[in-house]
């Protein structure tokens, strides 16, 4: 029974030092002090001399983020190392993704617009006329209820 005990007790310790561990490993990409960073203008420099046409530049996890086009004319997102401005991580975006995007939004609203018309809703009904003076309203049925 006690060996039992030091097992849980065991993997109880290995569960809560894990839990205190993971936030750490969840830290920004980029971990330099502020004073050390290049400014923006360094990062547009560093892009034309790359032949980037760059469209956004901001702050993301500690780095900065540009998005862009490269001397090819695909688009991509990359993040800099703001003290280096070396790329620490760049995606690359397919036109063909885009296009094929495009086409599965094509082919939805071309569903939706010939769908029958028993499936579209109901226009609201008009307001009752406002009754003469002196004389009750008629009611009103609003989800249920009945409302004079």
């Amino acid at each position: 029974m006690k060996k039992s005990w030091n097992t849980f007790g065991a993997c109880l310790l290995a569960v809560s030092l894990a839990g205190t561990v993971a936030p750490a490993l969840a830290d920004d990409d980029c971990d330099v002090p502020v004073e050390r960073w290049q400014t923006r203008d360094a990062v547009s420099q560093m892009a034309r001399q790359k032949g980037w046409d760059l469209k956004r530049i901001k702050i993301d996890d500690g780095c900065y983020e540009v998005r862009g086009q490269d001397a090819g004319g695909r688009a991509f997102k990359a993040k800099l190392d703001p003290e280096t401005l070396e790329i620490v991580e760049i995606k690359y975006r397919d036109h063909e993704d885009r296009e094929r995007r495009r086409d599965r939004d094509h082919d939805r609203s071309e569903l939706r617009d010939t769908a029958p018309a028993a499936s579209t809703p109901a226009a609201p009904a008009a307001a009752p006329a406002a009754a003469p003076a002196g004389k009750p309203s008629a009611g009103i049925s609003v989800g249920g209820a009945r409302i004079e």
